[in-house]
């Protein structure tokens, strides 16, 4: 116990840590397990590794394996974290932690995504994890959570074909502007940026004379809880198309 406690000393006062010899598999967990708690999340992970080098085949092997990543996770080394959730998935399938590792390995995953302009292997990576979790842990509690990750990254990922599609609108491209438009509708319709999208691609049917689809698409526009910045403009140009549906319906006699 006060080697113990003299470790848990030492790691609290800066500089490389250096996991402390053991010959209890109790000691060794214990002392990894106050670091950990402690916050020293840097310290807690020499310890986890230090034991499952140590006391390899311990039943606790899979609970170590667990915290280790953890460890690294809440020190933010999020590819460090990553790698040790797949060992816990690949070497302890038993584990009871397991389930958390599948979540855990898409989030770590997706925290290393850069900025939504860049370029997101990342982002898919960790919507297919996150994807794969939900099939296969469908009671898990950590569900809501993997839910709304998924819309994080979704949101992302819309984001960044948003961005293009607006930069060929711009350039009046409108059918490359219309791949972007109709994927972010397609695949991504719960975010702000499928919305936004609706606008621009009402906007596009208006000029070739799709009035219906326009309107539709107008109308779905303002129906969205979101504050967006064509709405106004959705609104003016709705109201002219319907003025003039209106009077070729009348000019009609309907």
């Amino acid at each position: 116990m006060l080697l113990a406690f003299a470790a848990l000393a030492a790691a609290s006062c800066g500089g490389p840590y250096t996991p402390k010899k053991m010959n209890l598999a109790n000691d060794k967990l214990a002392l990894a397990d106050r670091l950990f708690d402690k916050g020293s999340y840097g310290s807690a992970a020499g310890e986890y590794k230090d034991f499952l080098a140590t006391f390899a085949g311990d039943e606790r092997s899979d609970y170590a394996q667990y915290r280790l990543a953890e460890s690294y996770r809440f020190d933010t080394e999020y590819a460090l974290a990553e790698v040790e959730y797949r060992i816990l998935i690949n070497d302890y399938g038993y584990s009871d932690y397991v389930d958390d590792a599948f979540f855990l390995e898409g989030v770590c995953a997706f925290r290393q995504t850069p900025r939504f302009e860049r370029e997101q292997t990342k982002s898919y990576q960790a919507l297919e994890r996150l994807n794969r979790f939900l099939q296969m842990f469908p009671s898990s509690s950590r569900v809501e959570e993997a839910r709304t990750t998924i819309r994080e990254i979704h949101a992302k990922l819309a984001h960044k074909d948003f961005t293009a599609a607006k930069l060929y609108f711009s350039k009046k491209r409108y059918d490359a502007s219309l791949v972007y438009l109709r994927k972010i509708i397609d695949l991504y319709p719960e975010t702000i940026w499928a919305a936004r999208s609706r606008y621009y691609r009402g906007f596009i049917a208006e000029d070739r004379g799709d009035t219906a689809g326009a309107i539709e698409d107008y109308r779905s526009v303002l129906q969205s809880k979101d504050a967006i910045p064509e709405k106004a403009e959705a609104e003016k140009r709705l109201r002219i198309l319907e003025r003039k549906a209106g009077g070729t319906r009348n000019a009609d006699g309907g």
